[in-house]
Formats: structure tokens, sequence, C-alpha cells
């Protein structure tokens, strides 16, 4: 247990501190693993969730197709027209809409699409692009948490434990949607400052020149194959467990983003085939599949299930003291580790729950560790999948942001949004509504 605990938070340390290419810091961590004994080779195939890897891959090439087309530039010339190139309208519209999407479609598609809006938008109107972004991805990690489809620890819950996407919806809906106003009204306090600075250095010459600059033709080809793979990768995303059912083909979210990808590719011509390839975030896919390893290990060595016994312990505290630790233990835990894995690890722990002595019913607690982990994903950049993408594409493009600066932006307004969260979660076991 200890080499792979050690594993973990030597990858994670390395990971944190910037110095070193966190792809193949993650990577070599999992190598480690198998090395010395803790994974075997068959563990770590099996410890790898391929499925979000393929939908990685799939919707990296559609968002390279797009921006190809300069379809960026030119969408976010129209929004900043339809605003009247207000800064502060531009901030509020932004998140809202992060918010929205994530509720019907994956947050990684969601932050893939926005993250590239959002830079175009803010390098027009000189604003930093980073404080936007990144209360983007706690919007949409947030907003995702109000459906079964709008977040991967959600997904995850509801088919592994039987919970439909009305129940998420009736249950964790309204309290997602509150959090997500705060983090609205905490963001927009914090960057109020900048916004006004920004509006007021607005001037007509200014926007006439934002004009003349970004006068950039639109691919109509690739706009029209890229758009029409990522609307049919969406609503894949969107009803692939129903279409499943009907069709009795198996249709997962891998499959719902290769699909259109790989036909969209079919029609281009061999030298922006191989643009769009090489403007695939292929770091991101190994940093992915390294976080898996780490995590399998963890798993390997029943750090969780260990977890498990002590949380029946602490159930005889009290429900609503069980809740609000089921919230803010995984919460907190997947500041650390990705989400994803966690939420899976965390239903076998609350399958193993059930129908213990002083332990609440399933489905409040499976809607107090849906949004704790949902929202707790915020937190660092290696929270939550869509943090990891979003970040990646800042650094690429704007340069070298640091853990540090995520964590003073995302932490202060993610920490009160899971206040309210808790406070709206002991109402509802108060009023019995779950």
């Amino acid at each position: 247990m200890w080499i792979a605990i050690l594993i973990f938070l030597l990858s994670y340390i390395a990971i944190s501190t910037e110095k070193f290419p966190r792809h193949w810091v993650a990577i070599l961590g999992g190598v480690l693993l198998i090395l010395t004994g803790v994974l075997t080779l068959e563990d770590a195939l099996g410890y790898i969730n391929w499925e979000t890897l393929g939908l990685l891959a799939g919707m990296f090439v559609l968002v390279s197709i797009l921006t190809e087309a300069k379809f960026f530039y030119w969408l976010a010339m129209s929004i900043l027209r339809k605003v009247q190139f207000h800064p502060g309208y531009l901030f509020v519209i932004l998140i809202l809409l992060a918010a929205f999407l994530s509720m019907f479609m994956d947050s990684i598609t969601v932050m893939l699409f926005l993250s590239a809006l959002t830079f175009q938008l803010c390098k027009m109107l000189k604003l930093d692009p980073v404080p936007l972004v990144i209360a983007e991805v706690c919007a949409a990690n947030t907003g995702g948490a109000a459906t079964l489809v709008g977040d991967p620890p959600n997904v995850i819950l509801g088919t592994t434990l039987g919970f439909s996407f009305s129940d998420f919806v009736v249950n964790t809906g309204p309290i997602a949607l509150a959090a997500t106003f705060l983090l609205l009204f905490v963001f927009y306090i914090e960057n109020r400052k900048s916004l006004k600075i920004a509006r007021a250095q607005l001037t007509v010459e200014t926007i006439q020149a934002i004009e003349a600059s970004q006068n950039r033709p639109l691919n109509k080809h690739l706009t029209k194959v890229g758009l029409t793979g990522f609307l049919i990768a969406v609503i894949l995303l969107v009803f692939h467990i129903p279409l499943s059912h009907l069709s009795g083909l198996e249709i997962n979210t891998a499959t719902a983003a290769i699909v259109p990808a790989g036909a969209a590719m079919i029609t281009l011509r061999d030298n922006k085939m191989k643009k769009i390839i090489l403007k695939v975030d292929g770091e991101s896919i190994l940093f992915f599949t390294g976080l898996f390893l780490l995590i399998g290990g963890l798993e390997k060595v029943n750090l969780f299930g260990m977890l498990a016994e002590q949380m029946v312990v602490l159930a005889n505290k009290g429900t609503g003291f069980f809740i609000l630790m089921l919230q803010w233990v995984p919460g907190l835990m997947s500041g650390v580790v990705d989400n994803v894995p966690l939420a899976l690890a965390m239903s076998y722990v609350l399958k193993d729950l059930v129908g213990q002595p002083g332990v609440p019913p399933l489905a409040l607690m499976v809607w107090s560790l849906a949004l704790g982990v949902d929202i707790g994903g915020n937190f660092t950049p290696i929270g939550a999948s869509a943090n990891v993408v979003a970040y990646a594409y800042l650094e690429r493009r704007h340069g070298k942001i640091g853990w540090g600066r995520w964590l003073r932006i995302a932490v202060p307004a993610s920490l009160l949004a899971m206040i309210m969260v808790s406070l709206l979660l002991l109402f509802k076991n108060s009023v019995g509504w779950y």
C-alpha cells in the first residue's frame, strides 16, 4: 500500500510544481506502479478509462477542425456585436452558458469549445482570459451536477446505482442552479474592476480597430464539416444511453465522439488532415492515461475500501453529519484526484453502506456525493476532466498560469458554493425530500 501512496504523492507534487511536463510525470508514475508490482499490465489496462480517452480524442479533432476553419474568430465577433462589445455582459453570458451547456453535454466538451472561444474574445477586448476560463470551468462543473449526463461522476453514480435523468434534475438540479448563481456573483465581484477598465478603454476607435484586425475569412467547408460532426457528437452524448437501449448497439461517450470525428476527417484533403492532427492535444490524452493509472494504484491497494469502513463508524454520529461528510470528504479529495475514478470508487463504497445502522437512504447519499465531487473538482487544475482540458489550452495559448493562481481564483468561490450546498442538503434531509 505504501508504495502506491508514495508514488502517487511524489507524482502529485511533481505535477503541482509544474517544473516537469505533467504528462510524462503521470505516465512515469503509472510505469513505476507496474515495475514495482503494485499493478500488473492487465490491471493497468483495466484501470485506464478508455471511454474518457476516446471522448477526448474525438472532441479534440472536431475542435481542431473548427479552429482551422477560423470558426471561433467568426463566433467571437458575432457575440461581441450582440453585446455591443460590453465586457461585463460578456463575462456573465459566458459563465451562464458554461453552466447551461454542461447540464446537457459532458463538461469536457463544453470547455474544449468555450476555452477556444473565450480566448479569442478576451484577446480582442484585451482582457486576461485566465479568470474567466477558470470561472467557466467552475460553472461547468457546478451546472453539470444538475443532470445525469452533465458531469462524468453523475453518469457513473446514476448508471451504477440506478438513478435516472429526472431523479437528478429534481434533486440536484435546484441546488446546482443556486450554487451556479452564487459562483457568478462571487466571480463578477472579484473581476468587476478589470471589467470596468476594459469597458472604459473601449472607444469607437478601439472597436473599429478590433473589427478591422479580425477580418479573417471563414472556411465554409471546414466549418460545415466541423459543426456537423460537433452537433452529431453532442446529440449522441446527450442521448447515447436511450439510443443504446433502442438500437441494441453499444453507444458510449467514446463512440459518440470518435465516429463523427472520424467521418469528418474522411472528408478532408491530405494537407488539411495533417494540420488538424498536429493541432490535437496529445499531451492531455497522455496525462489522463497516467492519471488513471495513479488512481488505479490507490484502488488496487484498497485505500477506498478502507475509507468505506471508516465511514460506517462515523454514520452513528447522526444523519446530518454523515450527509455533510459524504459531500465534503470526497469533495475535497476530488480536488486532489480526478473525480471520475473517485466517483467510481465511491459508488462501490455506497453499495457497501446501504442497510448499515444509522446510514441515510441511498438517494440522499448519492445527491450529497454527486454535488460534493462535482463542485469539489473545481479546487485544482486536475480536480476534474474539464479543468485539465481548459488549463492545458490556456497554457498552450496564453502562457504559464501556475497552480497558485488557479487556487486563488477557484477555491474561495467554490468553498462558498460548497457551504450553500451543505445548507440545502441539510434542508432536504429535514423535510424528507429525496
